[in-house]
């Protein structure tokens, strides 16, 4: 039985990895975080640009004597050391863990490592795979590249919302939420999301913009017209969601994504979903009764348009879909509780090690 964890993993208010070990916590773990990334923090921004291109190759040097620095905190062996990402973690630094403790690896691996989006961000990672015990992934793709690639046992998973972040605040569900469609999401090169949006707008939707980066697209001009600021964490985005009568679900198609976070979120947070139509989309929901989904933009405007018109079919949507994702067992302490019940079968060392 895992009662304890040494949790590698951004801590970032808001980040998905802090939702997985505040999870971790929650189910009776004691949970130790350092953040990694903190491990990077003296080098300069193109300093920063170079590692991210090459894969962090040439710094696992710096990474390992950072580790054995920061490791220092940790007075009891934990029975799981839990890598989030993972793409700062070589081989070297993973065996010098494995030697200091004799504890479990797992990675949980929420990205697409082998798609087009990241370049060679996770060059690294991709040689590091057969250090792991086990390997988490949520993409069926990356469990078969992870297997070929050298890892021993790989586990799909589906994204997660969080119980504690993503879930209907009373005090706004008093009021009804504003007759608008929102997009939540960070601006992404080629994704072609701001030409998207802008179309919208042309449409005559009434449309709310949050994230970030959006001033970099080269149509900001537009866009600065329906912009309510960055991104937003916690209780601000739950409120963000549940303050608008249907939430825009846009994937990005460089990562692979059939679903995203927000896929599990928006309903969570008793927001409506309007998504792309895709096999898991609908896999999880039945459209036009716990979602509502399209494929292509004119679909999307028709869909938005007779939502907007009905007031009693939206909130029947919404409230069918908060019960459902609640019962299909996708929050994080529902996934975490799945993980940790499989690590006492897993070998102590990896095959690597032996």
């Amino acid at each position: 039985m895992v009662t304890s964890v040494l949790y590698f993993g951004d801590d970032l208010l808001g980040s998905t990895s802090l939702h997985r070990a505040n999870a971790l916590s929650r189910l009776g773990c004691e949970v130790t975080i350092i953040n990694p990334y903190a491990f990077l923090a003296g080098s300069n921004r193109l300093q920063n640009f170079l590692c991210y291109k090459t894969g962090y190759r040439f710094i696992q040097s710096h990474i390992l004597k950072e580790l054995k620095t920061n490791i220092t905190k940790i007075k009891k062996t934990p029975d799981v050391i839990w890598i989030n990402s993972g793409e700062l973690f070589g081989i070297h630094a993973l065996q010098w863990l494995r030697e200091t403790y004799a504890s479990k690896l797992i990675l949980y691996q929420n990205d697409d490592p082998m798609g087009c989006r990241d370049g060679g961000r996770f060059l690294t990672l991709q040689t590091s795979l057969i250090c792991y015990n086990l390997c988490v992934v949520v993409r069926p793709e990356t469990a078969l590249e992870f297997l070929a690639m050298g890892a021993q046992q790989v586990l799909r998973v589906f994204m997660s919302y969080d119980e504690e972040d993503h879930k209907p605040l009373e005090i706004v569900l008093r009021q009804p939420p504003e007759r608008v469609v929102s997009f939540i999401g960070t601006m992404i090169l080629g994704e072609h999301r701001d030409r998207f949006l802008v179309r919208l707008v042309q449409e005559g939707l009434p449309l709310r913009l949050i994230g970030n980066l959006w001033h970099k697209s080269s149509l900001w001009p537009v866009l600065q017209t329906i912009y309510e600021g960055c991104g937003r964490s916690g209780t601000a985005y739950s409120q963000a969601i549940a303050n608008t009568a249907i939430t825009l679900g846009l994937l990005s198609h460089q990562n692979r994504d059939l679903i995203t976070t927000r896929s599990l979120e928006i309903p969570a947070c008793a927001g409506l979903l309007c998504g792309e139509r895709t096999s898991e989309h609908q896999l999880l929901y039945e459209d036009n009764h716990e979602s509502v989904f399209w494929e292509g933009i004119e679909e999307c405007i028709s869909q938005c348009t007779e939502l907007l018109r009905d007031p009693q079919l939206r909130n029947q949507i919404s409230d069918n879909g908060l019960r459902h994702v609640r019962k299909i067992g996708v929050g994080n302490q529902d996934v975490c509780r799945h993980i940790l019940s499989l690590v006492d079968e897993l070998p102590l060392q990896s095959s690597m090690a032996r």
